[in-house]
């Protein structure tokens, strides 16, 4: 969601970077994403049964934990944006601390010193510390003409960043701006799903799940879901990222175990502990984007081909076994598995899970190179391509959660010279190759789809001349090779037809278009890395670098997405 309001400053708490943990071993586990939901915080600081409230607090997420359905692959997590004013904010924020793996997000009104004046005792105040000491991020209002102002920000801001509000209202109208009344109805008006605990003589619990909001949260937990569920195989999982650290200049690569303050050793341990952190994630997006592509391009391919040969077991029964219409029963057949492609298509999601998995994969690639760097991506701009693809919402959200684990390292002037090398040849050189070979590998299957559509053209044609030329005939007695020459002058089209859509649903010109622009656009930014001089200079590059495969990856995702398995008649 978009935040509301200008800038505002950002500080990181003691456990700055905690998220997803270094990557595990390959295993049952490895590169699995948790799923991240955001428990914004609103309600009241005077509770009369806090006891009661605390009860339905708890009540509240494990409701949403069953609505979200993860499965066992996933492991939810709670994140709780609170302002930890006294009351309803800190029982809360307590409460959903409660649950394993859980983080604090804090979101202030005011600067902490001048915020620490509403709290009217010592323990209240200490109450506070000890609780912002345990959160991941603190952010604070910009500057605001006065207090209401203030706190009307934060409770906006709460609304905009969270994924369901949690508010402990007694229904009652406020008492100024940026009251728990006016945080609800701003979040109602923006379809935040609500968990609305109702205080009074009788505490109750309340949730408003309805709402395009609440089901594109459930879809983005159905996709995570089934990204964690897909079973991997221990040894083809090691496999994986032995080649991927191949990829990346590090297979065999180890520590001597000596100083560790050479400019060679440092740089190598940057490397190991970035890919350490991410190969697993990665290998996991790419492994399920090949299995998922390749069960794609079966189920096109064999409409083409089930379509063309329905239209030859026709053709040959009629001309040449005209008695035996039992034959048609295997055009039934066909029919109806071209007819269950679709259907499956529809249960199995491939299209849609292929392009999202292979857009995750683009996207973390490009992360390691960046991390590197010292850099991030710079997030979407304006102009970007908007996404009304739902499956967007579920990869954002992994990426967020994995790169809240990134190493952190600073970098001196003398890394400055290894690492530009390192990125020119391993990062941008590499995507030259690659797209250079795929400009190849498209235009040939391109050339072979258009030279084999013409030889069918020619075989039909040559058919149908020898049949008006009467060929095979014997007066009133057709021959066979007469018949067949007819069967030829209708299956060869059909079949060429199947080769043309194959051309179409491949675009293998159009592709090889894109990767040839990307190899020479990825050339020149490579010869501008080689000339950079300092850190500055390397990032600067390296943004543009993630910039352009951002973009070319964009663009890729937005026509893909509709070139769909379709039903063909």
């Amino acid at each position: 969601m978009a935040v509301v309001g200008v800038a505002s400053e950002e500080v990181p708490g003691e456990q700055d970077g905690a998220g997803v943990a270094a990557a595990a071993p390959p295993g049952a586990a490895a590169g699995r994403i948790p799923f991240v939901l955001r428990i914004g915080v609103t309600g009241h600081r005077r509770l009369a049964d806090p006891a009661a409230v605390a009860g339905l607090v708890d009540q509240g997420l494990l409701a949403i934990r069953d609505r979200l359905r993860l499965g066992g692959s996933t492991e939810l997590v709670f994140v709780v944006l609170s302002a930890l004013a006294e009351g309803a904010d800190r029982l809360v924020a307590s409460r959903t601390l409660a649950f394993p793996g859980s983080r604090l997000e804090v979101v202030l009104p005011c600067q902490e010193a001048e915020y620490l004046e509403d709290f009217g005792t010592a323990e209240s105040r200490q109450e506070f510390r000890q609780l912002i000491r345990r959160a991941s991020h603190v952010r604070h209002a910009p500057r605001q003409p006065n207090r209401e102002q203030g706190y009307e920000w934060a409770g906006r801001h709460l609304a905009d960043r969270c994924d369901v509000l949690v508010a402990v209202w007694d229904g009652q109208p406020g008492h100024g701006r940026g009251g728990t009344q006016e945080v609800v109805a701003y979040a109602r008006d923006h379809g935040v799903p609500l968990i609305w605990i109702r205080t009074g003589d009788r505490a109750a619990l309340v949730t408003e799940f309805g709402g395009e909001a609440f089901g594109r949260l459930l879809d983005a937990a159905r996709d995570l879901g089934a990204f964690n569920a897909a079973r991997i195989p221990d040894d083809v999982f090691a496999a994986e990222l032995d080649r991927n650290l191949g990829y990346l200049g590090l297979a065999g690569e180890q520590p001597d175990g000596g100083p560790t303050d050479t400019t060679d050793e440092l740089f190598l341990r940057r490397r190991m502990d970035l890919a350490a952190w991410l190969l697993p994630f990665f290998v996991r997006a790419d492994v399920q984007a090949l299995r998922l592509q390749g069960g794609f391009r079966f189920l096109s391919t064999a409409m083409f081909a089930m379509a063309a040969l329905a239209v030859t077991v026709v053709a040959i029964q009629v001309n040449l076994f005209p008695g035996a219409n039992w034959v048609a029963g295997f055009e039934i057949l066909l029919l109806l598995l071209l007819l269950s492609i679709p259907f499956a298509r529809n249960k199995l999601r491939l299209h849609e899970r292929w392009t999202s998995c292979r857009f995750l994969a683009e996207r973390l690639r490009s992360a390691y190179f960046l991390s590197l760097a010292g850099t991030t991506d710079r997030g979407r701009r304006d102009g970007e391509v908007a996404f009304a693809d739902p499956s967007v919402a579920w990869i954002e959200r992994a990426l967020a959660e994995i790169m809240a684990g990134r190493p952190r390292a600073r970098f001196s002037q003398a890394e400055v010279a290894p690492l530009r090398s390192y990125l020119s040849r391993y990062w941008i050189g590499d995507q030259v190759s690659y797209h250079v070979k795929a400009t190849g590998r498209h235009e040939r299957w391109e050339i072979r789809l258009r030279r084999a559509t013409a030889a069918l053209f020619f075989v039909t044609l040559v058919a149908a001349v020898l049949h008006l030329a009467g060929v095979g005939d014997h007066g009133l007695h057709r021959s066979t090779l007469a018949a067949t020459l007819i069967v030829l002058s209708i299956c060869i089209p059909a079949v060429g037809a199947a080769v043309h859509g194959a051309e179409t649903q491949g675009q293998y010109k159009r592709h090889a278009q894109r990767f040839d622009r990307m190899a020479a656009l990825l050339a020149r930014l490579r010869q501008r890395m080689d000339a950079a001089e300092d850190l500055r200079q390397v990032q600067v590059v390296a943004a543009e670098v993630e910039r352009t495969m951002r973009e070319e990856s964009n663009d890729w995702f937005g026509v893909m997405r509709f070139h769909d398995v379709e039903l063909i008649t």
